[in-house]
């Protein structure tokens, strides 16, 4: 297949840096910017739009609808649409064997005293140096000459070099009309994430942080980060995601647009098929939690979080947190993890104390002698607090039931949680 190179020039890139990039990006992943502009890869555009022609008229679509004015040039060399382009100032062009011989040499890597000389002899196109015989050119002006020559020849000696390091992708969409319901946005956001999802595979990554903006009609701005504990392109489980975490904090107003950055991260390693270990998929457990959140609220669900703190209750949830997976120590083996299960409310218990020492406990569920105990602790750190120091725990071993922690508190015996 025949390359094909687009080369966009303009007066100042600095300003316009932003624009060519999101121009070049509707058709390429490959591009380099350079001193005056832009370059990149349009192999194959062919198939997708139809002529050079048709795909020089395209870009300058795109360039007219981000306001930017500039030359776009087409050739089968990165060094043919560069020279077109500076010297077809804001016009389209694309490469022909008329176009390129007409080009002047001021453009070319050629020395002020030598286009002098050419300018004595009459030579002041590509074309008419391209009538002097080879040889003699390198014979007079040396072999460096030759890389002028490979570039009026158009024998492709320059290879394109991109140059941009992204970490991140954009997309934006402004509505016609504003709309009260995100649910409404849904079809419009997939069409968002293939595209954001196809240039993020391209550079071989994958995500697991999205930023969703919304433009409301009240020109306030909603902004939504959501993380995922691992990294996907399935589109269906982001927009479920995405869905939820909006129904969760719902804009205030009118949606006028909406704006999604998708973050670059390596892809997940995976495994499936005959051996491998059968487990739930991280896609449904991260759903499962987002409906629950809607369901009971955001804030009752979430990964427990130990506080350095003896109360009653030493953790708190984090909602936004997601689990790790297993734990491990310093040496990256792994250490055994006590697990414990707290009550709702917390069971009722008979106590039986012989000389001061707990001996059997009764509840609903079980019942038996306690074979060991430890303990007494008070279940409160907060000193300074009217209510601290009132609760008193022991933790047993009833016998055939289990490890337990029994409180006390205001004369009445419970049974808090087991552990595990």
């Amino acid at each position: 297949m025949p390359k094909l190179f687009v080369c966009i020039t303009v007066d100042d890139v600095s300003l316009a840096r932003h624009s060519l990039l999101a121009v070049a990006r509707e058709f390429s992943f490959a591009i380099e910017v350079i001193e005056d502009g832009i370059v990149f890869d349009a192999s194959g555009l062919e198939r997708l739009i139809g002529s050079p022609e048709r795909v020089a008229r395209r870009v300058q679509d795109e360039l007219d609808a981000k306001g930017v004015e500039g030359s776009v040039a087409l050739a089968d060399t990165t060094d043919a649409a560069m020279l077109l382009a500076r010297s077809r100032r804001n016009k389209v062009t694309v490469n022909s064997r008329e176009n390129f011989t007409s080009l002047s040499l001021n453009g070319l890597d050629i020395e002020r005293d030598t286009l002098n000389v050419f300018d004595d002899l009459g030579v002041r196109n590509i074309g008419e140096l391209l009538a002097i015989p080879r040889d003699e050119l390198s014979r007079r002006y040396g072999r460096d000459f030759d890389r002028v020559i490979k570039r009026i020849e158009q024998r492709g000696e320059r290879l394109l070099t991109p140059n941009i390091r992204e970490s991140r992708v954009a997309w934006s969409f402004d509505l016609d009309q504003a709309v009260e319901d995100f649910e409404q946005l849904i079809f419009i956001l997939n069409h968002g994430l293939e595209r954001l999802f196809a240039r993020v595979a391209n550079y071989g990554k994958s995500s697991d942080h999205i930023d969703i903006t919304l433009r409301l009609a009240d020109r306030s701005r909603h902004r939504y980060e959501i993380k995922a504990s691992f990294p996907t392109l399935d589109r269906g489980f982001w927009l479920k995601l995405i869905n939820l975490r909006v129904s969760l904090e719902p804009p205030a107003a009118a949606i006028s647009a909406v704006e999604v950055i998708t973050h670059f991260t390596k892809p997940r390693p995976d495994q499936r098929g005959l051996y491998a270990v059968s487990k739930p998929e991280p896609e449904s457990l991260l759903l499962t939690a987002g409906k629950l959140k809607k369901l009971v609220g955001k804030y009752d669900v979430g990964t427990p979080v130990l506080l350095n703190e003896r109360v009653a209750l030493p953790f708190r949830l984090d909602a936004d947190a997601l689990p790790v997976g297993k734990e491990k120590c310093a040496e990256d083996t792994p250490r055994p993890v006590i697990a414990f299960t707290y009550f709702r409310p917390a069971r009722r218990a008979e106590v039986e104390i012989r000389d001061r020492k707990i001996t059997y406990v009764r509840t609903r569920e079980f019942a038996g002698p306690v074979i060991e105990h430890g303990g007494v602790w008070r279940a409160a750190s907060k000193w300074w607090t009217s209510d601290g120091w009132k609760t008193q725990e022991w933790d047993v071993e009833v016998e055939n039931a289990g490890v337990y922690r029994l409180a006390l508190a205001n004369g009445e015996w419970l049974v808090v949680g087991e552990y595990d």
